[in-house]
This record gives structure tokens, C-alpha cells and sequence, in this order.
């Protein structure tokens, strides 16, 4: 039976303490939660336990095993990890992505055999998708994704699975799906899966053990009933909330309310967010919840955002699913840009459906002097599918704006 145990870990990043004696005991079976907020160490703990960043101090051992001793090969068929941002070639079948997990137990140039293919079968039959097999992986739903890699990770046998995020960018339906499909492979496999999550509510419902992370250190770890408490969540999170009893005798939060005394002074009153696909929830979460006036569009209705709006009661200028932008919401898009203090351009891919928001946005700011913040986590040239147009009308915004590399970027200046 597998087992996983952190000893005193420490890592450090240009002097700057990440991560401070961090002691972890994980039996096989167990699904683990990391919660935190950001910048509180949560990717880092797990890049340090698949060996992708190498601690300054502390060991990490798997079953009675040093990883540090481990080969390249022989720690990924031990540890496998599910990244936060994954770049999926769009030529690629379900299947053959989901073979690039045997890739630890292949030598150079070696064949696929029928273990390979029987191993492979099983662990798309695990999570639901044997019978997508066949079709290109950009023809898949988010959701759908997300278990094409689950399964691809689980195709490399590990007795530990990482990921970071899983369910960042999914609608509530595909959130539950994935979190769900995570605790009966705990439990079927006999594996140890740790992910991290910020949806606190969730992470209550599905997770064995959840491990409390402020400044790099842990706060506290347990059951959710031990962890989740009203003293333990304000004093890492600097929220006033309530804790209650939900349907399943698992601790929930409702209103939460940032405190005051935490607040940064605000410098604008109204932003208007341009997102799409996802890329917008985090952001339109965070600013509502620091009080600023929100608003957000164009966004076809049923998309992603849109229902992150709809539920935070985000000002939403919308078009009928599936459809492109339209010259009449256009115009109420460059509205509500000119009614805005600022304006937040999301880490979103272009196409020609929504190539009108940025247009409208690049004529606002090239005509006045919009403050305008772009969120650049990856280059436009890897979100541009209009053959160069989006580019073009992209770096043009970029001279009159604001980057942030990251969304840790966006919180430290909001």
C-alpha cells in the first residue's frame, strides 16, 4: 500500500521563503485538498513533491523511498502530475495523448506493446472517455479534457496523482464531475490524489484531508471539519464568514466579507472585464468581492463567464449562445467601457466570433485615455485564431496598457 511523507521541507526562491517546514503523513487511499491563498505556496508544494523544483531542505519519501534517489523514469511511474496550464496539440486523438503516459516505462524508440494498449484502455475506461478514443482532442468540452489528462496521468500507474487546479476554468457541472471521478480513484486505485483547489465548499464535500497553507507554512491540516473553522479560514484568508452544516454533515461557507482593516485603498470605482471561456472567472470573483462596480461583456449567454457573472450579479452584456458579436452589443460593449474607470483584457483566446470585443477595445483606448490592464499568461500568438487579425489589433492595445504576467500580478495591484 502506497504512502507518502514530506519531512521538514523548505524551498526558497531568490532568498524569498516559499515554503517552511512543511511535515505531510498521506496514507494510500486519500484524497488530499491544498487550500491556501494565493502566493501561499500551493503549486510549489506540489512542484517540490514531483520533483519539478528541488527543496533546499527535507525529504520526500514513497513508500519507505527517497525520490531524491529515484531516476527520471522510476519517479514518474511513482508520481504523476496534472499541470495547471497544459498545452494539448490539436492533431492529437484521445488515445494517443492518453499513450504518452507510458512514456516512463518505453526506452528510446522503443513500441507500444499490448500491456502499453491494455494499461491505456483501462484508464480511459476509468475515467469515462474509452469511447471518445478516436476524436481530436479540439473537438472536446472543458470537462472533457480535463479527464483525457487525468486519464493520461493515470496511464503512468502512479501511486500518487498531483493536480494543480482542476477544476479552475470548468462550469459547476463539469467541477463536481471531476472532483467526484477524483475520490473513487483514491479509492478504487488505492492511490493517494492531492490537488490543489480554491473552491473551499467543494474541497469540504470530496476531500479525505484538506492541508491549510499561510505564508508557505501549514496552518493546519485534518478532516474538514478541522480545518474548516471560522477562526482558522479568517486568520489565513482575512475574511469575516460564517460556517454551517450542509446537506452532507460537512462544514460550508456562506457570506463571506472581506475585512476592512485588510482592504487595499481602492483606484478605481467601476471596471469593465473583457473574458470569455473561463478566463474571466477568478478575475470577476476577486474584483466583485473587493467592492468595485463590475461589468463585463460581450459574452455569449451560457458561456462560462457568463454564469460566473450571472451568479455574482456582474453587469453583463450578452448575445445569443454560439453566435458571433453583434454591431448593436458591440456598441453596448464600448458603452460600458466608456462609463468604466478601467478596463481588464483576460488571458482569452480569439476567434472570429469574439474578435469584435477586442476591436471595440483597442478603438476606446487608442481614441481616450482608458486605463487598461491586460492579463497576458500566454502569448497571443498561442491564443490568436483569425490568421494574425487579433495579433495585430492586440499589440495595439499593449502600447497604452498595463501587463500582468500572472493573476498573482493582477492581486497584488487590485
Amino acid at each position: 500500500m502506497s504512502e507518502l511523507e514530506v519531512k521538514n521541507l523548505a524551498y526558497s526562491y531568490k532568498k524569498r521563503k516559499v515554503l517552511e517546514d512543511i511535515c505531510l503523513e498521506i496514507r494510500a487511499g486519500q484524497f488530499v485538498g491544498i487550500l491556501g491563498p494565493n502566493g501561499s505556496g500551493k503549486t510549489t508544494l506540489l512542484n517540490n513533491i514531483n520533483r519539478w523544483l528541488k527543496p533546499q531542505k527535507g525529504i520526500i519519501f514513497i513508500e519507505g523511498q527517497n525520490i531524491e534517489r529515484m531516476s527520471t523514469k522510476v519517479l514518474a511511474q511513482n508520481i504523476a502530475t496534472v499541470p495547471q496550464e497544459t498545452s494539448l496539440d490539436l492533431g492529437f486523438t484521445v488515445e494517443e495523448i492518453v499513450m504518452m503516459g507510458r512514456n516512463p516505462y518505453l526506452r528510446t524508440f522503443e513500441r507500444e506493446n499490448s500491456e502499453d494498449l491494455t494499461v491505456v484502455e483501462s484508464s480511459m475506461k476509468s475515467v469515462g472517455i474509452w469511447e471518445l478514443r478516436d476524436r481530436l482532442i479540439s473537438e472536446l468540452s472543458g470537462g472533457e479534457k480535463q479527464r483525457v489528462l487525468i486519464a493520461r496521468a493515470l496511464a503512468q500507474q502512479p501511486k500518487v496523482l498531483l493536480l494543480d487546479e482542476p477544476i479552475s476554468h470548468l462550469d459547476i457541472n463539469y467541477k463536481w464531475e471531476i472532483l467526484e471521478l477524483l475520490k473513487k480513484l483514491s479509492r478504487k486505485l488505492k492511490i493517494i490524489v492531492i490537488a490543489v483547489l480554491h473552491d473551499i465548499n467543494l474541497a469540504s464535500i470530496f476531500c479525505d484531508k484538506l492541508v491549510l497553507l499561510k505564508n508557505g507554512k501549514i496552518f493546519k491540516a485534518g478532516s474538514p471539519h478541522e480545518v474548516l473553522t471560522e477562526e482558522n479560514l479568517k486568520e489565513v484568508f482575512n475574511v469575516n464568514l460564517k460556517i454551517t452544516t450542509g446537506t452532507y454533515g460537512l462544514p460550508m461557507i456562506i457570506f463571506p466579507q472581506p475585512l476592512e482593516k485588510f482592504q487595499k485603498a481602492k483606484q478605481f470605482h467601476s471596471i469593465h472585464v473583457i473574458c470569455g471561456g473561463g478566463a474571466g472567472e477568478k478575475v470577476l470573483y476577486y474584483l466583485q468581492r473587493k467592492g468595485y462596480k463590475v461589468s463585463t461583456g460581450v459574452l455569449n449567454i451560457g458561456d462560462t463567464d457568463w454564469k460566473a457573472a450571472k451568479e455574482l450579479g456582474v453587469d453583463v452584456v450578452e448575445d445569443p449562445p454560439f453566435s458571433p458579436i453583434s454591431e448593436e452589443k458591440s456598441r453596448v460593449n464600448r458603452f460600458c467601457i466608456d462609463n468604466s474607470d478601467a478596463v481588464v483584457l483576460c488571458n482569452i483566446p480569439f476567434g472570429y466570433g469574439n474578435l469584435k470585443n477586442l476591436i471595440t477595445l483597442k478603438d476606446a483606448v487608442l481614441e481616450g485615455n482608458k486605463k487598461t490592464f491586460v492579463l497576458e499568461e500566454t502569448s497571443i500568438e498561442k491564443r490568436d485564431y483569425t490568421n494574425g487579425l487579433a495579433k495585430k489589433v492586440y499589440r495595439q492595445i499593449l502600447t497604452k496598457a498595463v501587463i500582468f504576467r500572472s493573476f498573482d500580478e493582477l492581486l497584488d495591484f487590485f
